[in-house]
């Protein structure tokens, strides 16, 4: 084993690899949030938020047990896919939701789509256990500037060539990897554009608590037709503390693009 791979395979994490599925399930890309009656569709500046997934938590629990989340209903997805906000201002808050309703009873039925999903109509998933491997700039790991893309190269083969959709782990990130200590920033009031935020005498008091955010959902840039485009080859976080994901406040989360 190369010295590269040991570094890989030890800090790796568990985590759940989200794939198409050939056959109906209760979660998907896409389609109708078949949301509980009294429920509205969630909106930001007038407008419906795109639904990017349904996750039934006993379908996604079943192949990798993720202890801060809940075990039973399912989560929403919704983003702002038109503007596409960074997630570095603070001003983003209300551009991405999370909601946690019950699950459905049976497998979705596949539609056309709806309002603001950008027609992906219903793409059934399936769930897979997986190690999500460390960036190699998340841990001051002894590698040489020349080894950085072969350290990524193999840390993606655990994704086997296919979209990097994930819940749980490690992020696969494109830019910085302290998306956790952005979170704990942003949502704190810092801006985080420039270096006014990163400088503000609190971000030091705030920096420890970065230690409680999860990934909670992470969307790869995908081929498949109708699925958005994160800006530039880029991927879209959803972030939430564990302690507000074990007691149901998914209101609480944060979202970050990242691109090129």
């Amino acid at each position: 084993m190369t010295a590269i791979a040991r570094i890989i395979q030890d800090h790796a994490r568990p985590a759940v690899h989200i794939r198409r599925s050939k056959q109906p399930t209760r979660s998907h890309f896409g389609g109708q949030p078949n949301l509980p009656a009294g429920v509205e569709w969630p909106e930001h500046d007038g407008r419906r938020l795109t639904l990017l997934a349904r996750v039934s938590l006993p379908e996604m629990q079943a192949a990798q047990a993720i202890d801060w989340l809940p075990r039973e209903g399912a989560l929403l997805f919704f983003y702002d896919a038109e503007e596409e906000p960074r997630g570095f201002d603070p001003k983003d808050a209300g551009s991405a939701r999370v909601l946690q309703v019950p699950d459905l009873a049976e497998p979705a039925r596949a539609d056309e789509g709806g309002p603001g999903d950008f027609d992906l109509g219903t793409q059934p998933i399936t769930f897979a256990s997986i190690l999500s491997p460390p960036g190699p700039h998340r841990e001051r790991f002894e590698i040489q500037p020349d080894d950085v893309e072969a350290f990524e190269a193999l840390g993606a083969e655990v994704y086997g060539g296919k979209p990097r959709h994930q819940m749980g782990g490690l992020p696969h990130c494109v830019q910085n990897d302290a998306m956790e200590l952005e979170c704990q920033l942003v949502t704190h009031g810092l801006y985080l554009g420039d270096e006014t935020g990163w400088n503000d005498p609190r971000a030091q008091q705030l920096a420890p608590g970065a230690a409680d955010w999860r990934l909670l959902l992470q969307l790869d840039d995908d081929d498949e037709p109708g699925m958005p485009m994160w800006g530039d080859c880029g991927l879209l976080y959803f972030w939430i503390r564990g302690q507000d994901a074990r007691s149901g406040r998914f209101d609480r989360g944060w979202t970050i693009l990242q691109c090129g």
